[in-house]
């Protein structure tokens, strides 16, 4: 497949990414269904393996790791220009910080409905009934902790072909990887 096409694969899986996950903090988010994140996740996986055979292919510069042959993610970085490095760090303390806060406001508890009536689970606790509010409202915290991983999924090879991607013409003023010269 082309750079093109895996560059608009990617830029597509974010921004599903990005509109699930903002979703879940407006009244939509009752309508939302965990198969949403879940089929993201899974297509999230096709773009980080077109990534890494593209990386193969062009011979990415690696570097001796433990007696293993790995890829060096610092040269490939200096490709990429500080502000989108910046992004995407920020993007990985954003979804930190999602984990936490989530964690701490749905804890170990999970939803569940059944005979129309919404019940709150947690290990060694017993079933809770709730209402359809808190029932929606935790769906809607659990849903976003999981879209919020989907974001740096999809990021880091949107960055990847963007910046660093062999196929992709570059830019003038910076310099190509080494085995795309």
């Amino acid at each position: 497949m082309s750079a093109r096409r895996w560059l608009g694969v990617t830029a597509l899986g974010f921004a599903a990414s990005a509109a699930l996950h903002l979703a879940t903090f407006t009244p939509l988010a009752r309508h939302l269904r965990d198969g949403y994140a879940a089929i993201l996740l899974v297509a999230a996986f096709i773009p980080l393996a077109g990534m890494l055979g593209r990386l193969r292919r062009a011979g990415a510069p690696s570097r001796a790791w433990r007696g293993l042959q790995i890829y060096d993610w610092r040269a490939l970085a200096d490709l990429v220009p500080p502000p989108a490095r910046f992004l995407v760090f920020a993007a990985a303390m954003y979804v930190l910080m999602n984990l936490v806060l989530s964690l701490l406001v749905i804890g170990g508890a999970s939803v569940v409905e059944a005979g129309g009536k919404h019940y709150l689970e947690a290990p060694g606790m017993e079933r809770t009934e709730i209402t359809r509010e808190e029932y929606d409202a935790h769906r809607a915290v659990a849903l976003r902790l999981s879209s919020g991983h989907l974001l740096v999924l999809y990021l880091v090879p949107l960055v990847y072909f963007v910046f660093i991607d062999p196929g992709l013409p570059v830019p003038s003023g910076r310099k190509p990887p080494a085995s795309a010269s």
